[in-house]
């Protein structure tokens, strides 16, 4: 990343920053404090220091190299959505949305304010981790709020129910085994699924909620505060498509977690059980929602670990430990559909 892109993100924001934050006094510095690397990009922490207090903001600068080239596309598209967000939540008080700040997608650039709050996932694996640290209540008011805040978003940005196509999600299901057996998943699970998922979307609805789906609503990106939740990554939302894609996902990351040896049953079951509470979801589509969960595992198998060609026995190691994970996950999910 040049330089020169961040010293224009600087200086824009030295430049508005009165126009941002009318309520505060006298500017007197913007800084770059750190800056964290991501697969495809970096996060820059940038605080905007005024007289009277400091705003912090974050830049999202998309790595042209990992990205193909993409950078610029990229960052638009997630301006539009960050955006589209925060119109909404401006419209419907909804509270969690970053506000974009200013337009640097051109030069591949996102950068809002920054949320405060701890990631989700990090409360759990304290509360697995640290004895007596769920015992408060944390882990279950936390898991409230997140499928509370999605069951708010979706809500607010509802679209007329679309048709159910249960065969094709069937075919895909099939597709996906079939690369998790390249993977190690053995014969028998996979006809255990498929059978699982085909009585059960049998019996399906023709039309199901249509909604803006974020794609990557995970433990990892709703973060928790005293303020309630705030959700930072709008990178692969989708304006209309099932709501239920992001309350699956969700589900399916929680569950994931249980690979660790320290995350035992009870507390991730604990997790999902809250989530589903808060958003509200009937009797009859939680059934579906199994179906949507393990497309969301299977598709994480299938994608495998992204470790190098030469780490083979780390390979190894994560896709047998993946693969008995899967196996526990799909007894759990078909037996009653079974």
């Amino acid at each position: 990343m040049s330089e020169s892109i961040m010293d224009q993100v600087v200086a824009n924001l030295r430049e508005n920053a009165a126009r941002y934050y009318p309520h505060h006094a006298n500017l007197r510095n913007v800084r770059v404090v750190g800056h964290t690397p991501k697969p495809d990009h970096y996060i820059y922490d940038i605080v905007i220091d005024f007289s009277d207090g400091s705003e912090r903001t974050a830049a999202k600068v998309y790595r042209a190299g990992k990205t193909s080239g993409k950078a610029r596309d990229l960052a638009t598209t997630e301006l539009k959505n960050l955006q589209f967000a925060y119109d909404i939540a401006l419209k419907k008080n909804l509270d969690g949305v970053p506000r974009p700040l200013g337009d640097f997608s051109q030069n591949g650039v996102v950068v809002a304010e920054k949320l405060n709050g701890l990631p989700l996932q990090s409360i759990i694996m304290k509360a697995a981790l640290l004895p007596g640290y769920a015992d408060h209540g944390l882990l279950t008011v936390a898991a409230r709020f997140a499928g509370d805040w999605l069951k708010r978003f979706h809500a607010a940005t509802q679209e007329s129910p679309v048709p159910f196509d249960g065969a094709n999600l069937q075919k895909e299901l099939e597709k996906l085994c079939s690369d998790c057996k390249g993977e190690g998943l053995d014969q028998e699970s996979i006809e255990f699924i498929l059978a699982g998922t085909k009585a059960i979307l049998a019996k399906s609805k023709k039309t199901l909620p249509a909604s803006a789906v974020l794609n990557d609503f995970n433990p990892l990106n709703v973060l928790v505060s005293e303020q309630g939740i705030g959700i930072a990554e709008y990178a692969k939302l989708e304006h209309k498509t099932y709501s239920y894609l992001d309350v699956a996902n969700f589900m399916a990351c929680v569950e994931a977690l249980e690979k660790y040896p320290f995350c035992d049953r009870d507390l991730i079951g604990e997790v999902q059980a809250a989530f589903l509470d808060a958003y509200e979801v009937s009797e009859d589509d939680e059934q579906l929602l199994r179906v949507f969960k393990m497309r969301s595992l299977l598709t994480m198998f299938a994608a495998g670990r992204n470790i190098r060609d030469s780490a083979l026995r780390k390979r190894v190691m994560w896709a047998t430990v993946m693969k008995r994970f899967i196996q526990q996950a799909a007894q759990r999910s078909m037996a009653p559909a079974a």
